[in-house]
């Protein structure tokens, strides 16, 4: 009986840190980067907000309790991208998304993968974290610039907030975004109203499907190995080295391959892994998949019943909140870009990012490859002989 209890009480601990006010407050981090992709596809591609946010929240919930860690899923960067500047058609864009599934798919199922990024050596990863780092630290200064004051009230928030855990900081600075809404008149409580969504079920033409994979679809690919086969599953081990073995290529993959084959048929944006969607969560205090379950029921119930009113709701709230969030992101990014730092490696590190910053993150990764590799002796001999030493 006494066993029972003890393992009672271990169970309703556990639960009560999965499900915690910390928990709830990392679910809303990573939606400084994902907000403005879903602005661009709901107002500008003309996707369906019910189809977008119930995609979004069945998968994270699915995945939350599949690996209990705070990986959520963020748009598809690249297509997301050319999709919205170029303002591709819904079915333009979801036949896109389904090509990289299947590409993914099968890829998950060779088991190939993870041969593929065990030989990429940490210092590329180092330089695309540091430039993913560089890129939403400028994303977040154009979004600042809307309104300076409300922005460095908000940075001084999350400053304050660091170190207290149990009041997270995002929480506090959606709810200050949502009460300048009401304050300002931008939105009333008329417009707050439960309504049936309505789907537009999409079929993926191959027509499409080619042309998309030609313009964008390749380039996400490259991107998508680059940011997540390696950058996410390095981060995974920074943040949780208990839990590295819970995360690999493969299954990254086979994840990927099956969200994209089922979600454009429900008018679901391209989704992917992403290491900045780790770290958004994980700095605004999720710790377990709780966050992922929190921020899937609330998309779930938003995409259901508030569809008709996320495009205002998204579109109008303060940029300049967000881009103190993407700033903070950005930060967590660029510190653990420097981890096990190692001097004769640093200018590889900073030509990769600025690379990644300045063009795009696969040149940037290819030029860390190619300089590693020239000068890779001068790289690991220090390493070399601080092991030895260690061990003698």
């Amino acid at each position: 009986m006494e066993v029972e209890s003890e393992a009672s009480e271990q169970i309703s601990i556990e639960k009560y840190k999965k499900f915690s006010i910390r928990e709830f407050g990392g679910a809303f981090g990573d939606w400084g980067t994902l907000v403005p992709f879903i602005i661009g596809y709901i107002a500008i591609v003309g996707l369906n907000p019910a189809g977008i946010f119930f995609c979004l929240g069945i998968t994270n919930i699915i995945l939350g309790i599949k690996y209990n860690l705070p990986l959520p899923v963020q748009p598809q960067k690249t297509i997301g991208t050319i999709a919205i500047s170029q303002k591709w058609s819904p079915n333009l864009v979801i036949s896109t998304g389904f090509g990289t599934g299947m590409v993914w798919f099968i890829l998950g199922l060779s088991k190939k993968l993870n041969n593929i990024v065990k030989r990429v050596p940490t210092v590329a990863v180092r330089g695309v974290q540091l430039g993913l780092a560089l890129i939403l630290g400028w994303a977040a200064i154009i979004l600042l610039n809307d309104n300076l004051i409300l922005g460095i009230i908000s940075i001084s928030i999350i400053i304050l907030l660091i170190k207290v855990k149990k009041v997270p900081s995002a929480i506090i600075l959606m709810f200050i975004g949502i009460f300048i809404l009401f304050f300002t008149g931008v939105l009333t409580f008329s417009e707050i109203k439960f309504g049936l969504p309505r789907f537009d079920f999409q079929v993926p033409t191959l027509e499409n499907l080619l042309i998309g994979m030609f313009i964008a679809g390749i380039a996400q690919l490259f991107l998508t190995l680059t940011n997540v086969m390696i950058a996410t599953i390095s981060l995974v081990k920074d943040l949780f080295p208990e839990k590295e073995d819970v995360i690999d290529a493969n299954s990254l993959a086979l994840n990927m391959g099956i969200m994209n084959l089922i979600n454009p048929f429900l008018g679901g944006m391209p989704l992917c892994h992403g290491s900045g969607g780790l770290a958004a969560q994980y700095a605004f205090g999720a710790r377990t998949g709780g966050s992922m379950i929190f921020e899937g029921i609330l998309e779930v119930i938003l995409g259901l019943f508030f569809s008709e009113m996320l495009f205002l709701f998204f579109n109008q709230f303060p940029k300049a909140i967000l881009g103190a969030m993407l700033i903070y992101i950005a930060f967590l990014l660029g510190r653990v870009a420097f981890k096990d730092f190692n001097a004769r490696a640093l200018p590889i590190i900073l030509i990769s990012a600025i690379i990644c910053f300045a063009f795009n993150i696969v040149l940037g990764f290819l030029t860390s490859l190619i300089l590693f590799f020239i000068f890779r002796k001068k790289i690991e001999e220090p390493q070399k002989e601080e092991d030895n030493s260690e061990n003698n």
